[in-house]
Parts: C-alpha cells; structure tokens; sequence
C-alpha cells in the first residue's frame, strides 16, 4: 500500500486530474446502481422489462463502443471524455422526471451511451500519459478512487430517501424519494466532466485508419486471444450482480440505508484490494496474479448464493468483490501492453464489447429464469451458473494468457 501511495506522488498532472474526475464519477454511478432497478419496479416494470432495462446501456457498447473508441483517436481521448459526462448526466435527468416505459428506455439508452464512452477511452489515455514503470499502479489508483467514491456514494445514496422522508414526508421506498436521488446522481455526472478541462489534449501519434465499426486491420487476432476470459466471467456477472441489490433485499428484507451500507463496504474492499494489486503483480506477474485473486473469490461466491446468514452474505459480498475486481485494472494494463499504440482504443472497445454482451444476455436470461423458477430456486441456479462460467474464464487465463506473459509475447510497436 505504501508503494503504492509514493507511486502516485509521481504521476504527472493529468494523471492526478483524470484520477479527480474518475472518483466523482465513481461516486455518481455507485448512487445511481443502488436504485436504477427500484425506480423500474417503481414505474411498473415487470422482473423480463427490469432485464430489459439493465441489457440496454450493454446492448450500446455492443453496439457503439468501437465507433467511440475509432472516433476518440481523432477527436482526442480527452474530448470524448468531456461529451460521455454531459450525455450520461441528461440521460439520468430525463430518467429522474419520466413516468412512462419508452421515455425511461431511451434516457437508459443515453446513460449507457455516456457510460460506454468512460470505460472504453481511459485505458488508452492512462497508457499514453504515464510510463510503463507507473502504469499498472495509475490503472490501480483509477479503479481504486473510483470505488472509494462509489464507497462514500453507497452510503450517502442510501441514507437519502430518509433524510427526504425527513425534510418533505415522501415514503423513502416510494418512487417519488427514488427519483429525487436519481436527479441528485445526474448532477453529478455533469460535474464529473470539470477537472478533464484540466487535461491536456491526448491522441495517437498515427490513428489506425479504416471504417468506424471495424477492428483495425491485423489487431483481429490478438484482440480475440486477450479478450476471451471476458466473454465467460462478463456471462456469469451479468446473470448476478445487476440484480444483487434485488437478490440481498428480497432475501432478508433489509432497508435501503443497509443495502447501502452493504454496497459500500464491499466497495471499499475492492479499493483496499485494487492498491494492494500492483504489489502482488510485481512479485508473481500480472496474470498469475489474476488467477489468484480471482480463484479465490469462488468459495465467496458460493457462499453469497447458497447461505442463509445475512451476516455470512454481507462478508461473502464483501470478499468476493474485493478479490474478482482486484484483477481488472491488471487485466486491463497486461492487455493494453500486448498491442500497438494505435490497436488500444479499438482493444478497449473490443473489451467492453464483450463485457456488454454478457451483461446483455446475462440479465435477460436472468430475468427469463426468475420469471419461470421464482426468487429462491431461481437465483440458486444462477449462482450455480456464475461459478461454472468463472472457473472456466480463469482457467483461460492460467493456460493460454500466462503462458503469453512467461514467453513475453507483445505485439507492440
């Protein structure tokens, strides 16, 4: 940990602005995630029209990440950046005044739109603006501010609807309270974009050529060979944790100001987790610390599925957080280094293609078997499916992703 703080006195000034606005959004998207699925309930969606819900914004990566991605090479990185935020932020204010269904797709359709736009473009920035020796810990401290603020954001998102019970009489569990906190998440999207006009202006040296909506010529290849664990734990996350808040409310009854509380603590696991990383990385390499960390989430899982302790759930939540989310920023560093300057924005793209497709099919499947198992037996299969789908991604890891790290294999020129 302490490497990892003197790590970041060294990171140039864009960096640390970038690292500003990263935490600001993380805190804006931990409030939202908290209540989008309420607020649908909350108009009248059905459990299939909540999957649907929760497949649009993946359904826009699928659909525009690489055009951002392509685009962002030649507006600049910073830019795209700038326009994801005012996008998001709309969305979730035309989401917090809507009552009808078509209106609260399309506004969800926006938020995804913007939210695509702020996972994609920073992994090419991130690489661009710091050397190699302090990438692993930016792409570390990225993902870390942004759950510390998603942290913070948990608990505040959760105490809100009582202290509006408080100041105006709305029922805190009432659609009203829920669309109130939605609109206070929506400014803080529009003030997330403030400190990226601190950036300085950042794009390839040579952008890769081509139409919007294809891979660049020859990155094919080492595209589909890096991505594919993605496509197994993308699947399994996105039949569950859409619908944890759902999962862990419906289980044991508990109140919003719990839920947020569980929510947040899990997150400041992920933080602590997330800085310790780069650490681990160092001393064992990148991927075989990946296989470890997300090998050991798997007994957590089970026990976040299968226990019928809130106590022993809230722990499980808690650790399997910590640790399956601990290798993303690594993942996400190893891949951008095995591939040219020009192929990363369009990797980055591809990656959260991928993820979008899982978390598109999984939520409708999810929905699907709910609808036609009910709560308990439902979720216990899904549960069982998200421990198949994740062993089977780490195994690709350890057995083809390691070997390429063991052999130094990069594509990168």
């Amino acid at each position: 940990m302490l490497t990892a703080f003197t790590r970041f006195r060294t990171f140039t000034r864009d960096s640390k602005w970038l690292l500003v606005s990263a935490s600001l959004w993380g805190f804006a998207f931990s409030v939202t995630w908290l209540y989008l699925n309420f607020l649908f309930e909350g108009l009248g969606f059905s459990d299939t029209l909540v999957g649907l819900a929760n497949a649009v914004p993946n359904l826009v990566g699928m659909a525009f990440a690489l055009p951002v991605a392509r685009l962002s090479e030649r507006l600049g990185y910073v830019r795209t950046m700038r326009v994801a935020a005012f996008v998001a932020g709309g969305g979730l204010l035309l989401l917090s005044q809507t009552h009808g269904v078509a209106p609260a797709l399309f506004a969800v359709f926006l938020v995804g739109l913007g939210g695509m736009a702020f996972w994609v473009v920073p992994s090419p920035l991130m690489t661009a603006l710091e050397p190699e020796a302090n990438r692993t810990y930016l792409f570390s401290a990225q993902f870390g501010f942004n759950l510390v603020a998603g942290f913070v954001g948990s608990l505040v998102g959760g105490a809100l609807p009582s202290l509006f019970e408080r100041i105006a009489g709305v029922d805190p569990k009432g659609l009203q309270a829920i669309q109130w906190v939605v609109l206070i998440a929506a400014i803080l999207y529009l003030v997330a974009a403030i400190p990226l006009w601190k950036l300085t202006e950042v794009r390839p040296d040579e952008p890769s050529g081509g139409p919007l909506w294809s891979l660049p010529s020859g990155a094919r290849g080492i595209i589909v060979k890096l991505l594919a664990p993605n496509v197994f734990i993308g699947l399994g996350a996105g039949l569950i944790i859409p619908f944890l808040n759902i999962y862990v409310e419906g289980k044991f009854g508990v109140s919003f100001a719990t839920l947020g509380a569980v929510f947040a603590w899990s997150q400041l696991g992920m933080a602590i987790a997330v800085m310790l990383q780069p650490v681990i990385a160092e001393k064992l390499g990148r991927t075989t610390s990946i296989v470890l960390v997300q090998g050991l989430s798997l007994p957590f899982i089970a026990m976040l599925g299968f226990s019928s302790s809130f106590l022993a759930v809230a722990v499980a939540l808690f650790v399997r957080s910590a640790l399956m989310n601990a290798a993303n920023p690594i993942y996400a560093e190893f891949t951008m280094g095995q591939v040219k300057e020009a192929w990363r924005p369009s990797l980055a793209a591809a990656e959260t293609m991928v993820w979008s497709a899982g978390w598109t099919v999984g939520p409708l499947i999810s929905g699907w078997v709910r609808s036609e198992l009910g709560f308990g037996p439902g979720f216990n299969l899904l549960f069982a499916a998200m421990l198949l789908l994740y062993g089977t991604g780490i195994a690709y890891t350890w057995f083809v992703l390691r070997p390429m790290e063991l052999a130094g294999q990069r594509v990168e020129g």
